[in-house]
């Protein structure tokens, strides 16, 4: 009788060591699912994670020309991630449109000056200034310090455009774009340079990923407008332009927009 008992001891260990494995399998399948909800997060991402709601409706605002609720709702993101460049990008917006220029170098020159050694902050300045030279200084200064920070390459392509220096300015935002692939921004300017540089094809594959990444980035829409009437593709040019002033409402060339798409469209203003 032990030994039947001691039979079926092994015979249940035996099993249990077959299925073990899958088991197990099953279990870390359960947890990287969990996981992926957040529990490998960083702070940052964590951070980042809270923020974007908050800039989401700060931007819905900004579009629809609500200034003051889209200001209190950028800074709301910034405090949940302050080192959240986008929505730094958008409170500078909001602050220039309200004339506040040497404020804002102020603030930022202060930010700097209290994280230094924070290439983010830098560049976040740098930006802000009049001077090109000074401008790709910080830049090129931000990538001294962190050669992974996209936008110190974003920043210099940026100078590079202004410059009409094309092919430099293609090859920093392809830097960008290949750090931040999902970064809306990279993709429309990198877009937009291919299109100056008579690339049309290269140009809608880049400008159509920035309008799927991020509709709100409303100016991608018209780079887009811009590229499909260069190659005769009038449909899809209206198409984008109704997507910019839809998403745009306070858009202040509006007016504008809509004497364009009449004109393509045969006087229709929509379908």
């Amino acid at each position: 009788m032990s030994m039947k008992r001691y039979y079926i001891n092994l015979s249940f260990l035996n099993n249990y060591l077959q299925v073990r494995p899958l088991l197990i399998i099953i279990v870390i399948s359960c947890i990287v699912v969990l996981c992926g909800q957040g529990c490998f997060a960083t702070p940052k991402e964590k951070q980042l994670s809270n923020a974007i709601p908050h800039y989401n409706k700060a931007l819905e605002d900004f579009l629809n020309g609500q200034y003051p609720l889209a200001k209190d709702e950028v800074l709301l993101a910034i405090r949940e991630y302050n080192e959240y460049v986008e929505a730094h990008i958008l409170y500078q917006r909001i602050q220039a449109r309200n004339r506040e220029t040497k404020a804002l170098l102020k603030e930022y020159k202060e930010l700097m000056k209290s994280n230094p050694g924070n290439d983010t902050y830098i560049y976040l300045f740098g930006r802000l200034l009049d001077d090109l030279e000074e401008q790709e200084r910080y830049c090129q200064k931000v990538i001294d310090l962190n050669e992974n920070n996209a936008w110190g390459y974003f920043g210099l392509g940026w100078t590079n455009y202004k410059r009409s220096r094309y092919a430099d300015a293609t090859e920093n935002f392809e830097k960008a774009v290949k750090i931040e692939p999902n970064n809306a921004l990279f993709h429309m300017n990198l877009g937009s340079i291919y299109y100056l540089r008579g690339h049309s094809f290269e140009a809608l594959d880049e400008l159509r990923k920035a309008t799927q990444l991020s509709p709100k980035l409303v100016s991608a829409w018209l780079a887009l407008a811009a590229t499909y009437y260069k190659q005769a593709e009038y449909e899809k040019a209206v198409e984008s332009l109704r997507k910019y002033i839809n998403n745009y409402p306070d858009a202040p060339d509006k007016k504008e927009i809509e004497k364009l798409i009449l004109q393509i469209n045969g006087g229709k203003l929509t379908t």
